[in-house]
This record gives structure tokens, sequence and C-alpha cells, in this order.
């Protein structure tokens, strides 16, 4: 009995100094993160963009080819976390989409963007059936939208021009999902695989294209980053989401040519791995 009291008291005292220790932990660790922040995950040959906002918002821009997206999440997110509040999907090919089934199954999504076009492929038909075994809100993507995700931030979508659900495009890259991202007085223009014929749309369209950081379109691929586009949209620093070695040649020379001609810095996940941007409301760091 007496060891008993001797140890008890030992042992509450113990538990209690992890209480107070996780407590700081937390505390700490929600205080580091009340930051703007656009993380581009190393997912391989595919996208998937991470938006944190102050306000503790959760945004994933795609989910790459793979469950990779879910391990970069765990490395992002603390372990109690298990909530995204908006996934986006921007077009359903397998190399921004297959991630995003894992995450749907992992954790709880507050609601999708997507364009909602027919896709007959497997991976397109299960993520189909997750939102509707789980529930979630489907919002259907088109030009005009804003979704505000904080007092100070939010998306403008910018395409598809049309309501594209239950069409079947020849291409579904005509029915990107386009969005723009501001915060405070910072903007990150977010293209998706968007090739040339969309983007002389959004330029003929009278779309403020204007951003501090472009995603350059389809991986770099010189389909896509027009002269024109890029002039337009005039970004002070270009990612471009890319596999290492791939056997697409993405980035093409040609688009990295046309990016360093009007001077726009470049990063390349295929080089420098995950690639992580906070701001201030006034301009972007480069935390990686």
């Amino acid at each position: 009995m007496d060891a008993v009291k001797k140890y008890g008291h030992a042992i509450f005292l113990g538990v209690l100094a992890l209480g107070v220790v996780a407590i700081w932990y937390i505390v700490l660790y929600v205080e580091a993160h009340r930051v703007f922040r656009v993380t581009f995950f190393d997912v391989g040959q595919g996208d998937a963009i991470f938006v944190e906002v102050p306000n503790g918002n959760q945004i994933l821009i795609d989910g790459g080819p793979s469950d990779r997206v879910a391990a970069k999440l765990g490395e992002h997110m603390p372990f109690w976390d298990r909530s995204i509040d908006l996934l986006i999907l921007t077009h359903p090919h397998t190399d921004h989409l297959n991630g995003l089934l894992e995450v749907l199954k992992r954790y709880d999504v507050g609601m999708v963007m997507e364009a909602g076009v027919r896709y007959s492929t497997p991976e397109y038909g299960e993520w189909r059936d997750l939102l509707k075994k789980k529930n979630v809100q489907v919002m259907v993507a088109q030009r005009g939208q804003r979704v505000h995700i904080s007092p100070s931030a939010d998306f403008d979508i910018l395409a598809p021009f049309e309501n594209s659900e239950n069409t079947s495009p020849k291409n579904v890259h005509d029915a990107m999902v386009v969005s723009k991202l501001r915060y405070s007085s910072t903007t990150v223009l977010f293209t998706g695989d968007a090739e040339e014929t969309l983007e002389y749309k959004l330029l003929m369209s009278g779309a403020d294209l204007a951003a501090d950081i472009l995603k350059v379109g389809h991986h770099g691929s010189k389909t896509s980053t027009a002269n024109a586009f890029v002039r337009m949209a005039a970004p002070k620093i270009a990612v471009i989401s890319a596999g290492k070695n791939n056997r697409y040649g993405h980035p093409h020379q040609q688009t990295l040519d046309t990016l360093e001609k009007f001077g726009v810095k470049i990063f390349r996940t295929d080089r420098d791995g995950d690639i992580e941007f906070t701001s201030d409301g006034n301009s972007f760091v480069s935390e990686f």
C-alpha cells in the first residue's frame, strides 16, 4: 500500500507533466502555423498543392498520381487534425486525381470543387462513389464564382467558362478548373493542366491574370505557357510540378526559355522537392 501511494504520486505527476507538454506543443504548433502558406508537394509526375490560411482553413488542390500525398499531409498537418476544408480537383486525369482518393478515405472533407465532366475511368468512378458514400458537398466550378476561405483570402474561379457538369469534352483540359488565390495583396494563379487554347481564352476574356506566383500549366509542357499568357500574368515566381526524369521530358526547354525571357524565377519539384511559400499579405517568401 505504501508503495502504491509512493509511486502513484510519481505517476500522477508524470502524467500531469506530459499533459502540460502536450498542451504547450499544440499551442506552439498552432501559433507557428498561423500564417498563409502555399506548399507545392513533390508527388512525382503530377500536381498536389496545399494551402493553409491563418484562420486554420486548409485547401488541397489535386492529389498527384498516388497515395504519396497522404504522407505529405501527415508531415504538414498535426496528428490530431483529420479534416480538410476544401478539395479542388482541376480535372480527372490520374496524375491529379489518384492521390485524392486516399485523402477522401483518411480525412473528413468539408467540400469538393470540380468541373464535374463525364470521365470513364475506374479511378474517377471510385472518386464519385466515395463522394456519395461520405456525403461530401460538391460544388461545380464555373467562371465568376468566388470562394471565401477567410476574411482576407479567397479563390476566384476563372475557368471553366460554362457549366461542364455531365459534359464530355473531347479534351478534358478544356474544362480545367483554373483559379486565382488572393491573400491580402498577394496572389497565386493555379492553372492545372491548362494548355494554350485555354490560356488564350482566358486572355480574351479580360480576366485579371496578374499573379505573384504562377503554377505553370501541364507540368511545363510545350503546349502550355504561351508568351502572351506569361506577359499578362507577369509572375515573379513560377512553379513547375513534374517528376524527376519523367518520360514526357517535362518541363520542356521551350517553356523554361519563355519564363526566363520574362525574368521569372523558376522552382521545380523534380529538382527542389517540396516548395513552400509564406506570405505576410504583402509579399511571398520561400521557405524550402
